[in-house]
């Protein structure tokens, strides 16, 4: 061991003792010639991790995915190109300023396969909202009134596909809590699957906040087990939101038919978790259902079959609504299923969050998105469902002088164009308001941790002190409306939106939910 001019030890190895025999050496070289037959040369772009796709980014798993974190300079996809190059050039601007700063990761499955492209877009907006709530952060001028001490570095993560790659980028994420990168805390998520499980529980196991973004499964937070919050309602509100709505009907409707279309997959948490905060919600506020719940399974061959058996099913039936816990993809099965001549049966689908995920991505075949809308139409199926985030939402819930969302309009339009209406219009999935929303939870805890002057101390264990602080009337003023915290780490009665989803891809809201 050796000291260091800093203080620090550090191991020095012994030197190599010198080779006195040439046939040693002729050994080595033949030994190094054989290796470098059978493995390859070893490369700096190759250290054991898989091939580098940029500094401390590698492909990982069988799909050789890119999986790291970026500061913006590595985009990750082409979709994002333009925001990541804002969030490397804010990060540059961080870095160089001088002032003290900690770092924030948002963290999602960033890799997609074609039949799910349109995943791309939803993440597109979530990281365009988590940069916008970065300047507001970081920006005093812009009107936050949160200070600027520290700055926010915003660095991004990808969990892999469906977030199977979970375990490299927490192991990443746990080293860069503990060195010079100085991450806090990590937000986003992306869907409700067993990766994104694995990941909270690894998170939390090492002490570093998490804010869910999209992210609604109910098993994720827990009040035995803190660590883990969200910004978004989880399965059993939007779950009870819609039945409240359904209830109301049957109120105002004397033989208003509910029936029940459930995926059997018990790989997806998401499905699965809504499913049973649906039964139990129901059964509670006494919502009269139609016999046994109709079932799918997804993730298998003969999806389409299914569907068409289902739909049939439906229309036998003939209610006025059915509750769809499964995912957005499936409902395309469904709407699809229903526009066969002999069905077209007049019905209201209901469901949750993800039926974001019926649309088609704007890269797909503009022939396929113009199938979608005329199978929608012929379908006669009236798609509505439980929207975390929408800008009509702030408005019904802020006094017009409080109201975040016309500064955040500006500012988006701002840094990435367009006229009020056409970012209205952007922000009607919800995802840049989500996105937006965690990352600016996460800063007003860190300005909580480091105190008035801003300069306290700031690490994960500080900022999860200051999480467990937001609630009551310590609420944050998110664009999806105030975020407090239950004491399970899930937003306090956070209200939600009723959205109808159109063939057109557009989303026309009806009115705020309640769970």
């Amino acid at each position: 061991m050796v000291v260091d001019p800093d203080g620090g030890l550090r191991f020095q190895p012994r030197r190599p003792r010198r080779l006195k025999w040439p046939w040693q050496v002729a050994g080595i070289l033949a030994i190094a010639a054989l290796t470098w037959a059978v493995i390859g040369p070893l490369t700096p772009a190759d250290d054991g991790k898989g091939a580098q796709c940029a500094p401390g980014i590698h492909q990982t798993g069988p799909r050789k995915e890119c999986i790291g974190v970026s500061d913006g300079s590595f985009v990750f996809d082409d979709s994002l190109k333009d925001v990541m190059g804002k969030i490397a050039t804010e990060n540059g601007r961080v870095e160089t300023s001088g002032k003290k700063y900690v770092s924030v990761v948002y963290a999602e499955p960033l890799t997609t396969v074609p039949g799910e492209e349109e995943a791309k877009y939803g993440l597109r907006g979530e990281l365009m909202g988590a940069y916008l709530a970065q300047r507001e952060l970081n920006d005093p001028e812009l009107g936050a009134g949160r200070g600027d001490l520290p700055q926010i570095r915003l660095l991004v993560g990808n969990l892999g596909l469906r977030s199977e790659q979970w375990k490299e980028l927490t192991d990443d994420l746990i080293d860069r809590s503990e060195g010079k990168d100085k991450v806090v805390a990590v937000a986003g998520f992306g869907q409700s699957r067993g990766g994104t499980r694995h990941a909270v529980d690894a998170l939390r196991e090492a002490g570093i906040p998490m804010m869910g973004a999209t992210v609604t499964a109910d098993g994720l937070a827990d009040a035995a087990h803190t660590g883990f919050f969200r910004v978004s309602a989880p399965n059993r509100d939007q779950a009870a939101g819609a039945v409240n709505y359904l209830k109301e009907q049957q109120r105002k409707h004397p033989g208003y038919k509910v029936a029940v279309i459930r995926d059997r997959n018990t790989d997806d948490i998401y499905n699965t978790s809504l499913s049973t905060s649906f039964e139990k919600a129901a059964k509670a506020k006494g919502l009269r259902l139609e016999g046994a719940p109709l079932e799918y399974l997804s993730g298998v061959d003969g999806v389409t079959n299914a569907f068409s058996s289902v739909a049939d099913k439906v229309c036998d039936v003939a209610p006025d609504a059915v509750f769809f816990a499964g995912r957005g993809l499936n409902i395309r099965n469904f709407i699809n299923s229903m526009s066969a001549p002999d069905r077209r049966c007049t019905v209201t689908l209901v469901t949750g969050d993800d039926a974001l995920g019926a649309y088609y991505g704007t890269k797909e075949s503009e022939q396929r998105r113009e199938k979608l809308r005329t199978e929608w139409r012929d379908s006669r199926v009236t798609v509505l469902y439980t929207a975390l985030g929408h800008p009509a939402l702030a408005g019904a819930l802020y006094e017009k002088p409080n109201d975040p969302l016309p500064d955040f309009v500006d500012l988006y339009s701002g840094e990435f164009g367009g006229s009020d209406d056409a970012v209205a219009k952007a922000l009607e999935d919800g995802q840049s308001i989500l996105g937006h929303d965690a990352v600016w939870t996460l800063g007003v805890a860190v300005r909580n941790a480091a105190g008035p002057d801003g300069k306290g101390p700031v690490n994960p264990g500080a900022t999860l002190q200051m999480l467990l602080q937001l609630g009551g009337s310590k609420a944050v003023a998110g664009l999806s409306g105030p975020i407090a915290f239950a004491s399970d780490g899930n937003p306090d009665g956070k209200p939600m939106a009723l959205v109808r989803m159109e063939p057109s891809g557009t989303y026309t809201f009806r009115q705020v939910l309640r769970p």
